[in-house]
């Protein structure tokens, strides 16, 4: 737990890095079946407000 606390905002660029990629992927694909998956993992991320929902990590946001 402590290393998290001090390693938190590492965490948080490792977990936005993460969600623009795979934005990026999933955006690139044909298929739909992705794209309703990523939806419903991004809405899970924003509930732990860990990504804004439009994909921006928190904190990065539009104000």
């Amino acid at each position: 737990m402590e290393w998290i606390q001090n390693h938190w905002d590492d965490v948080l660029t490792i977990v936005g890095g993460v969600v623009v990629v795979v934005s990026a992927v999933v955006k690139l694909t044909s298929t739909k079946k992705d794209d309703t998956v990523w939806a419903k993992v991004l809405k899970v991320l924003a509930a732990l407000s860990l990504v804004n929902p439009d994909g921006s990590v928190v904190g990065k946001g539009e104000k």
